[in-house]
């Protein structure tokens, strides 16, 4: 499975891209900072779509919601996992209006692999 990995805090995305990749869980197809770097990376080339976008709800700039929401607007088949620290009910509710195939806490790095496989 190819992912990206979508985060304000370049640790969390390295720490990710270890873990999935000492796992054999995922292959890590690239790697964004913030929303507006996810979307041009995920449009860049066909080849740089991957099965799976994990993304960071709070980001400078453009949000993870607004992210997913421009890339789910072209490509309405993305398959986006949120992952990030708030448990907030507003948030979760938007992710999942807009299409998202899961919402994970980051404290709960266990099930993201899981949630890979199943989303």
């Amino acid at each position: 499975m190819r992912i990206a990995i979508v985060d304000d805090d370049p640790i969390v995305c390295q720490s990710l891209e270890t873990i999935l990749t000492a796992t054999g869980t995922a292959e890590v197809l690239w790697m964004a900072n913030d929303g507006d770097a996810a979307v041009r990376r995920y449009f860049e080339t066909p080849a740089s779509r991957p099965d799976v976008l994990l993304i960071d709800i709070q980001m400078p700039g453009t949000s993870g919601l607004d992210a997913a929401r421009e890339i789910l607007a072209t490509d309405p088949a993305a398959r986006i996992l949120f992952l990030t620290t708030f448990a907030d009910q507003s948030y979760i509710a938007q992710a999942m209006g807009l299409g998202a195939k899961g919402y994970l806490i980051k404290q709960d790095v266990a099930a993201v692999g899981p949630a890979l496989q199943a989303g």
